[in-house]
């Protein structure tokens, strides 16, 4: 604890740096952050190439002619990029509904332009009527077109409507007059990605520039310029994942993420003044609020955007923010109780608190790091902003809080907090069998149950549609089904085809309703289609739909897997890297957070939580928090057995968890009060995101007073029975926990 100036400097220098950042006093057209599709509505599409394994170049340029498209199309902020070997995504916000089809079929679109003779045998065919096998071979193709643009043509004796005015480049243009010119009096069909859109009858010779008719709108025209002007793309390319978010939806989470945030983190500052006394609680509340901030203003710096997943991260972050400090705050309390000042209680407990901060963060940061390169879209943005949030709180706990509290508390001794409650004698591990081997039965029977009854997928993982439609309340899931079955689309009708569930009942008479289609006849096409028809038919809006082909969603699944899979196996190596040599701990420490996993997971089942990416992202913070948990006792044990060297690796083992309940209990009601918050305010699009959050939390806490104290001091015996000593392993014997 220091009150060096310089710390004062830097910590005064990332606040205005973090007020500059968001208030952009350089560019005021730009918003203070960048808000994710799922907040401010838009369209998210993921385009798979059909041929296996294109060529790298073939990849970055068709991500380029897309980029191309989706700028002539005129949306601000739109990020294209490539991902994996095979996929191009593009992201556009801030779209309506008519802009979002209008977007999707022109990013798709491969713009491979013929121009063609009709055959003699065919030429008296109205247009409509032909087929490419009424067609010659193809005589030339969009290359020879340097610029096209849409227009209205009013011309007196041509027909009236759209058109689009191409022009030939000059190597190309005397070619083209000589094809034009020897086919004077016969009908040139104009093919666009094998679609015949036209085809007139050449007047005369055509050399420098020529125009397409019998187009419908002037919209299609301006698309069909967009993609002449672009070229066509090197490699065909099919949606396979659409994401569509409506503004009013996106407006709505705005508002009830928002909410959530305001309350659950009123509530957390409201617990910490009443806990920790106006002193220690009001920095402690500075501290939250500064840590809000930082991660505002890197967000805004870094123009990442924040998602509706990133916001519930936010949420949580709150809790984070708080935990350090309460680590820290029980050890000055644990110092003030011994009798030491209070300058001198809050430098020791500054420092003894200060390896168990950065041990419980780094797992929690190591898991966001595995959630980010493992899972796409919005969740990333759940990722970044935990991992962003993680950084500013460590930052808050380990530098702000004690420089500001050396600056308010001076050098008298007056303790300004609450001495809390001592809890001693408690004998955890004499008393764990019971607790052991009834939660032990949980978490087996949760994974036989995941096994046999299965977790309820969502359309993330199973692929297929999604239609979120607000509906009148007077309209029953009855009466709703029975209108899709009076639509009568491919795959969508019969027993069990659609999935009917109610989401949310919102105010002014209506209520929110969500239709599952699972992967079948339908494209994305057709979910849009099916969506906007079955929304007229019971008198409701559409909010939101989401198409996922099979090959986004076994990549999902690959993912999800892969991200928990990944995190612990890298909270393991971090682990037995700290606590070495003995490993055994962080082996015990992931046993422990596995176990929280798989009830968390069977409790999901049970109740038809479904699992989608946000509540992956949920479960990833669960492994994280429980991992926090179980290290602060195990960092606390290693001290004990570093400091305590006269009693028995049991009772150091008991001692550890009896310091540590207090922090494990206020560390639990202020992380459950903000996930509580989201629960009531957050809306149903983050229901089974909060219902995770609270089940895990729970059981994380419960493991890590009841489950791991036991398996450490069991593998310690066990250890010590293997070198046949026969004799209960005392504390001496090792300097690690």
């Amino acid at each position: 604890m220091s009150r060096n100036p310089f710390t004062g400097i830097v910590i005064l220098a990332l606040i205005v740096a973090s007020v500059l950042y968001l208030w952009k006093p350089w560019n005021t057209t730009e918003p203070a952050l960048r808000l994710g599709l799922d907040l401010q509505g838009g369209l998210r599409v993921t385009l798979v190439s059909d041929t296996p394994n294109p060529a790298s170049e073939d990849l970055a340029t068709a991500r380029n002619i897309v980029e191309n498209r989706v700028n002539q199309f005129g949306v601000s902020e739109a990020v294209v990029s490539t991902a994996g070997n095979d996929k191009v995504v593009v992201e556009l916000p801030g779209l309506t509904t008519d802009d979002q089809q209008r977007a999707l079929d022109l990013i798709g679109q491969q713009a491979v332009l013929e121009f063609r003779i009709v055959k003699s045998a065919s030429n008296a065919l109205p247009t409509e009527a032909l087929t490419l096998d009424d067609l010659e071979p193809v005589a030339f193709t969009g290359e020879i077109v340097s610029t096209a643009s849409a227009q209205f043509q009013q011309v007196p004796g041509a027909p009236t409507g759209p058109v689009v005015v191409f022009e030939i480049r000059p190597g190309d243009a005397q070619a083209f007059g000589n094809f034009t010119g020897g086919n004077v009096s016969r009908r040139m069909a104009i093919v666009l990605d094998g679609r015949i859109i036209t085809a007139p009858t050449l007047q005369s010779r055509i050399s420098d520039s020529g125009q397409i008719t019998g187009i419908g709108t002037l919209d299609e025209a301006s698309d069909i310029a967009v993609v002449l002007r672009t070229g066509s793309l090197p490699i065909s390319l099919k949606v396979d994942e659409v994401r569509s978010i409506g503004p009013t939806l996106g407006q709505d989470s705005i508002t009830k993420g928002t909410t959530a945030a305001i309350v659950g983190g009123a509530l957390v500052i409201l617990a910490v003044l009443i806990y920790y006394g106006p002193l220690f609680g009001g920095v402690l509340a500075f501290g939250v609020i500064l840590a809000m901030l930082f991660i505002f203003g890197v967000l805004a710096g870094l123009g990442a955007a924040l998602t509706l997943p990133g916001l519930a991260g936010l949420v949580l972050t709150i809790g984070s923010a708080v935990d350090g400090n309460v680590i820290s705050f029980e050890r000055i309390r644990e110092e003030l109780r011994g009798g030491r000042g209070l300058k001198a209680a809050m430098k020791r407990g500054f420092e003894h608190s200060l390896s168990a901060i950065i041990d419980a963060n780094v797992t929690t940061v190591l898991a966001a790091l595995a959630l980010y390169q493992y899972t796409t879209g919005p969740v990333r943005g759940f990722a970044i902003t935990l991992a962003i949030g993680i950084v500013a709180s460590v930052f808050v706990n380990v530098i702000v809080v004690p420089y500001v509290l050396g600056l308010l508390a001076g050098n008298g001794n007056r303790t300004y907090m609450w001495r809390g409650f001592t809890v001693r004698g408690i004998k955890f591990v004499e008393n764990a069998r019971f607790f052991v081997s009834v939660t032990a039965l949980l978490a087996i029977a949760s994974l036989i149950y995941v096994g046999v009854v299965g977790l309820k997928m969502s359309t993330d993982f199973t692929g297929g549609s999604s239609v979120q439609l607000e509906v009148p309340v007077t309209e029953s899931t009855a009466d709703i089904r029975a209108a899709i079955d009076d639509l009568g689309f491919p795959g969508v009708t019969g027993e069990g085809a659609a999935i009917v569930e109610d989401a949310e009942v919102t105010a002014g008479g209506t209520r929110q309703v969500s239709v599952r289609i699972g992967l079948g006849n339908e494209s994305q096409t057709s979910t849009d289609d099916f969506a906007e028809r079955l929304a007229t038919a019971v008198g409701g809006t559409k909010l939101a739909s989401d198409f996922v082909g099979p090959s986004v969603g076994a990549d999902l699944r690959r993912g999800a897997l892969m991200s928990v899979f990944m995190s612990l196996l890298l909270v393991l190596l971090y682990l037995a890297w700290r606590f070495w040599p003995n490993w055994m701990v962080a082996l015990a420490v992931v046993v422990a957070t596995a176990h929280d996993v798989a009830i968390t997971l069977g409790i999901q089942a049970l109740f038809g939580i479904e699992f989608s990416i946000p509540v992956l992202a949920a479960l990833l913070f669960v492994v994280g928090y429980s991992l926090n948990d179980s290290i602060i006792i195990a960092d606390r044990i290693r001290e004990n057995v570093r400091t305590v060297r006269d009693r028995p690796y049991r009772e150091l083992v008991n001692l550890a968890v009896n310091q540590t309940l207090t922090r494990t209990v206020a560390t639990a009601g202020t992380t459950l009060l903000p996930v509580i918050a989201l629960l009531i305010f957050g809306g149903s699009t983050l229901n089974g995101f909060s219902v995770t959050l609270l089940v895990g939390i729970a059981v994380g806490t419960f493991s890590s007073i009841f489950l791991l104290s036991p398996m450490l001091v069991w593998a310690r015996e066990w250890q010590q029975a293997q070198a046949g000593s026969g004799k209960k392993p005392s504390a001496t014997r090792s300097a690690n926990a």
